[in-house]
Formats: C-alpha cells, sequence, structure tokens
C-alpha cells in the first residue's frame, strides 16, 4: 500500500495533459498500483469536462465551415496507435544498465525533450547514497523495487516522490533489495559538492 502520493498539482496537470510525457510515465506507475489516486484523477478529468461544456461558444470566422470542409476532404493517413505507458519494471528496463558510480546504474529511457525533461531507471545498492543535490524544476520518482531515505521522508515501493526547487536531500538506499526508482528530471540537479558538479555532465543529470 503506497504511503506518498502525487499532490494534487500533479494530479491537475496530468488531467489537464499539461504534465510532461516523463513525468505523466512516473505517475502512471504510481497510478497502476494506487487505486485511490487513479479514482481522484478521473474525478479531476470529469470536472474538466465539465468546465469545457460550460465555457461560452466562440464566435468563428466567417470562412470557418468553408476550410473545415475543405480539411476534410483532403486525404489523410490513419494516425498511428499512441502505445500504451509502461507500468512495470520489467515492461520498463528494456535496455542497458551504466555504471553511474560505486553501487549507482541509470538506465535512460527517454532524452531530455522540449520542456528540458527526461526519464531515467535508476539503481542503488542498499547503504548506498547519492550525492547531496537541489533541484531547479520539477522532479518526480516512483520507487519500483525497494526503498529509500532522502534525509526528509522515507519511501517504499510503489511510493511517489516529488521534488522542485525547494528541497534539497540526500537520497540513500535502504537495507534488502536494491533500490530501482523510475525518475523524471525538468531541467538539471544542482550538486553541492565540487564532486556532484564535476559528475553531473557526465552524468547529464
Amino acid at each position: 500500500m503506497s504511503r506518498h502520493h502525487p499532490s494534487e498539482t500533479i494530479l491537475l496537470a496530468m488531467a489537464a495533459g499539461s504534465l510532461p510525457m516523463a513525468h505523466r510515465q512516473v505517475v502512471a506507475v504510481h497510478l497502476a498500483s494506487c487505486p485511490a489516486c487513479a479514482a481522484d484523477l478521473r474525478v479531476l478529468e470529469a470536472a474538466a469536462g465539465v468546465l469545457l461544456d460550460a465555457l461560452p461558444a466562440a464566435e468563428l470566422a466567417p470562412d470557418a465551415l468553408t476550410r473545415l470542409l475543405a480539411w476534410l476532404d483532403e486525404p489523410t493517413a490513419a494516425p498511428a496507435p499512441r502505445p500504451p505507458l509502461a507500468t512495470t519494471l520489467d515492461r520498463l528496463a528494456t535496455g542497458r544498465w551504466r555504471w553511474s558510480g560505486p553501487g549507482i546504474a541509470m538506465m535512460p529511457l527517454l532524452p531530455r525533450d522540449a520542456s528540458n525533461t527526461r526519464l531515467d531507471l535508476i539503481r542503488v545498492a542498499p547503504g548506498t547514497a547519492l550525492l547531496e543535490h537541489g533541484h531547479v524544476r520539477l522532479e518526480t520518482t516512483v520507487v519500483l523495487q525497494g526503498a529509500f531515505d532522502d534525509g526528509l521522508t522515507c519511501y517504499q515501493t510503489g511510493d511517489f516522490a516529488e521534488a522542485d526547487d525547494s528541497t534539497d536531500h540526500c537520497p540513500r538506499a535502504l537495507a534488502g533489495p536494491d533500490c530501482i526508482c523510475l525518475i523524471a528530471t525538468s531541467a538539471h540537479l544542482k550538486p553541492h559538492s565540487l564532486l556532484g558538479r564535476m559528475v553531473r555532465p557526465l552524468l547529464g543529470m
């Protein structure tokens, strides 16, 4: 049972379609194991639909109908079906793990997009800590295996974590199996140590 869930702000952005794809993937993984959050999202999506229906009608341009009919006559290819978001570790981990430091490996999943957001899997051995760092923009994380403590909160399998420019932490994997997380990061991290600032460009984080 998850103890930590996406904030209302995250769920609202998910419902509105304004959340970058990488963050949507992280949220989707949490929703797959959290019926309560999935139900909350359905309520928000329904509310968004009601609000759209309540908006006043917009005045159309005089040639709107002509342009619409012309557009309908144009030959178009059928859109490719959108693949469902992966929600399990075996479906997500389709690449190769890359050594990123003692006890740490990463698997890039999505490169940085137009919103400067990337998606990665990270695997951390028990007792291993990441370098202390802050954030410039949003970071979302869901725990797929194991657990970690970032000095602020303890997160276990299924839990969802958020960080932003007000967050400074030093995540450490707890005893048990390797801690594996799906993580979406907008913009680059802000390492506090000289070593962190040296390795950050190498990791692209």
